[in-house]
């Protein structure tokens, strides 16, 4: 569908809908927009055969733009994605090609007020120790009226662990501090004590051991890949909890498994798992894990939701877009 076909360069927008309005209009009043909306990476492909001739991208969780839809839009200058991680992007590659990639990796302050996926984390944390998704199930689906079953955990007095202390580490140590946990934090960087005086910087070794629940928050890349592995689950304190809503290509999912179903872990909550960023509307991953999911309320498992709240998608939107118009007046 041409949106604006006055214009010389051609944007790809693959998510126009999701857009606030104000941003809509910003694109369509300076360049010709062709919004495509496909459910898989087949359907992005054969379009493409048919017509490649964009200058720009906008693309989304859900599509990988890897080196074969690339090659396919020989013009391509710009790739523009509202988000902070880009593993549903091969970025090797267009950097290689002279494609510049707009996101929001390390615009730190424009994030400080994207506050959706720290909500999220908290969320799941809630719901594990209270036990609240299958209390809910229980009234709704059978009537029941009982809370003997579900005894719950509090946040309060416990020792929360936090891996990575940057944008959304920071904000979930609030969150923490205000619930009356003790807030341990483990960073690559050097920690502000003095902005942070109620969190306690550890190593990562001593987080592992003394953490109630630990909370993953780290940046992917390739090199960390599979970080939190068998070696550090095993030093994890018994009956802990796990929660992660950065990227799930950053935990060893079998280890993780194992630990919930020896027991060695309480409980775990994941909002990413590995290669979901180009998963097409269903579940591609480990089945076992899936399968657990489904007999066990001990570990939640949500689909990549954290950022996704209605004043972070029209302020990320926003962004993005304003970002990608002074990048092409810089050009030109």
């Amino acid at each position: 569908m041409d949106l604006n076909p006055k214009v010389s360069m051609r944007i790809l927008h693959l998510e126009f809908d999701q857009y606030p309005v104000e941003a809509q209009r910003k694109l369509l009043e300076g360049f010709e927009v062709v919004a495509l909306q496909v459910e898989d990476q087949i359907s992005l492909k054969r379009y493409l055969e048919k017509d490649g001739a964009f200058e720009a991208v906008f693309t989304r969780l859900g599509l990988l733009l890897d080196k074969e839809i690339l090659d396919l839009m020989p013009r391509l200058k710009v790739i523009a994605t509202s988000t902070t991680g880009l593993n549903h992007i091969d970025c090797e590659y267009a950097k290689a090609n002279s494609i510049a990639l707009l996101s929001l990796k390390g615009e730190f302050e424009f994030l400080s007020h994207v506050k959706s996926t720290a909500e999220h984390t908290w969320l799941l944390l809630l719901s594990l120790l209270r036990n609240h998704i299958p209390s809910v199930k229980d009234v709704i689906e059978h009537g029941n009226w009982n809370r003997l079953p579900y005894l719950s955990e509090e946040v309060n007095g416990k020792k929360m662990g936090i891996i990575g202390f940057g944008r959304l580490g920071k904000i979930v140590a609030g969150y923490a501090h205000a619930f009356s946990a003790t807030v341990l934090v483990n960073d690559i960087s050097d920690i502000d004590t003095e902005s942070y005086s109620f969190v306690k910087p550890v190593s990562l070794e001593e987080l592992l051991a003394q953490a109630d629940i630990v909370i993953l928050m780290i940046s992917y890349s390739e090199e960390n890949q599979n970080f939190f592995d068998k070696s550090k689950f095993t030093l994890m304190k018994e009956n802990a909890y796990f929660i992660n809503t950065s990227r799930g290509e950053l935990v060893d999912e079998e280890a993780l498994l194992n630990c919930l179903v020896s027991g060695k872990l309480r409980g775990a909550a994941l909002d990413v798992l590995h290669g979901d960023s180009a998963w097409e509307s269903k579940y591609k991953g480990n089945l076992a894990l899936l399968d657990y999911a489904k007999n066990h309320s001990n570990l939640i498992l949500t689909p990549h939701m954290g950022g996704f709240g209605k004043t972070s998608i029209r302020m990320t939107r926003n962004f993005i877009v304003e970002k990608f118009i002074k990048e092409i007046q810089y050009e030109n």
